[in-house]
């Protein structure tokens, strides 16, 4: 929440339509027309598309105003319109001046698989205690970080931030910003995803190092135990450190892991002076390591570990992340949010517990360069391992399926998109089957997992 008054003043902006009353409050902000919060102040940026051609869209679906570079005809009377010189930097001097305003501690989180998990696991258990303001969707760049903090209220009582990285440098400049108290890094695999848009694996680890190097010294470190990449950050921050996983010298640790198939898993956290027993809602061992994460965090910030750890029973999964869904037919494991070698790996062998005939459908891992054809490779013969039923969807995908029947796995298809896999699914699926959906975003496979659970919605 902003009034018209804070945002001239950190964007230097003026008013050019509408009535200028400084008291106006806007109800956070936004850069996709499509879901513009009502009483929001839409930011018309320029990237792929130019965000003026979106103004009125946006106000139409509910937005109060529009902050622009130049006018735009043919708008409301009563929308509020400011002009700045550059809407992105516009951006994000309100967000540095809200943060200002609004000095309370947060958790920023990156890794190059498992922060959106890792950081709904860490709003649920410092949810215990707080209000928590966190990032929407996955908003962790230059646009979606900024964005979060326009949604900041007097109320909030600590942020918990999603921070990618693609270029050196960049989540130094958005830790400036988020200004974390805690950073957690999650897992650096052997295979990373967007490891095209990267000269290498350590570039990508230099990057991660930024959060914690950018901790104030009595601030908290936390580190993945489990994945060596990580672990040997440590000295690249001066806050204290905290390993957790499951490895043996983890001063967080997982012990008497119990898998419960789709219903969840359940584990028992320990340190040094607590022990906890946590139940996850979600399916899926990789998931510990995300809960882990969550209880030193809250912990560090004042939450007790056993109500911590009892609050993880509440988190519920971002939409199309490990989220399993049910119909009357069949069991639906919507994973389609994203895809990387380490993503996909988890999500099959969650497939491989179910007690039903298995389908897996594996779309294109994108943006893995040089290493793309050994990662479609390794999970065609994972998914041979945990699936009866295999569905490769795109050009990539066919090494997927090419290797599954190299490794015994009889039954498998190759399709060229969603639309037709779907097609596909009305012949081969069977009463009861439990279905894996799972591929790069830019495959838009979340809609052919809609349009299995709800496929009225999906006509």
């Amino acid at each position: 929440m902003f009034t018209l008054e804070e945002m001239l003043r950190a964007t230097g902006g003026r008013v050019i339509h509408g009535d200028p009353r400084t008291d106006e409050r806007f109800a956070g902000g936004a850069f996709d027309s499509r879901i513009a919060p009502p009483g929001s102040m839409f930011f018309a940026l320029r990237d792929r598309r130019d965000g003026h051609a979106f103004v009125a869209d946006a106000l139409a679906r509910g937005a109060r105003g529009a902050v622009v570079e130049h006018p735009v005809p043919d708008l409301p009377a009563d929308a509020v319109v400011v002009e700045v010189a550059d809407a992105q930097r516009a951006l994000r001097r309100l967000a540095d001046a809200l943060r200002d305003a609004n000095p309370i501690p947060a958790v920023g989180i990156t890794g190059n698989v498992g922060k959106t998990t890792t950081k709904e696991a860490t709003a649920a258990a410092l949810g215990a205690r707080y209000r928590v303001l966190r990032s929407a969707a996955s908003f962790n760049n230059e646009i979606g970080v900024p964005m979060t903090f326009l949604g900041i209220e007097p109320s909030h009582e600590v942020a918990v931030v999603e921070i990618g990285f693609y270029v050196p440098g960049e989540i130094a400049d958005l830790s400036e910003l988020v200004r974390p108290r805690v950073g957690i890094i999650t897992a650096i695999p052997q295979v990373p995803v967007h490891f095209s848009r990267t000269p290498s694996v350590d570039a990508i680890a230099a990057g991660k190092a930024e959060l914690i190097e950018a901790l104030p010294a009595d601030g908290l470190a936390l580190l993945n135990a489990d994945d060596p990449r990580v672990r040997a950050l440590a000295p690249r921050t001066k806050a204290q450190v905290t390993l957790f996983g499951e490895s043996e010298d983890a001063t967080l640790r997982a012990t008497d892991v119990i898998a419960l198939g789709l219903a969840g898993l359940r584990f028992v956290a320990r340190d040094a002076d607590h022990q906890a027993e946590v139940r996850l809602p979600l399916p899926g061992r990789h998931l510990v390591t995300a809960a882990l994460a969550a209880i030193g965090a809250a912990t560090a910030l004042g939450v007790p570990f056993d109500e911590a750890a009892v609050a993880l029973g509440t988190m519920e999964p971002p939409a199309h992340r490990m989220s399993i869904r049910r119909t009357s037919e069949h069991v639906v494991i919507d994973d389609s949010y994203n895809a990387s070698p380490a993503a996909v790996h988890a999500a099959l062998e969650v497939l491989g517990g179910a007690g039903t005939r298995r389908v897996a459908v594996i779309g294109d891992m994108l943006e893995l360069g040089a290493l793309s054809a050994d990662a479609h490779e390794a999970a065609g013969r994972d998914a041979a391992r945990n699936a009866d039923v295999l569905i490769g969807i795109g050009e990539l995908a066919r090494t997927i399926v090419s290797a599954a029947r190299e490794a015994g796995l009889t039954e498998t298809y190759t399709v060229a998109d969603a639309a037709e896999a779907l097609l596909l699914l009305k012949s081969v699926l069977r009463r009861g089957d439990t279905v894996l959906i799972k591929g790069s975003h830019s495959l838009a496979l979340d809609r052919l997992a809609d349009a299995l659970v709800q496929p009225a919605l999906a006509k």
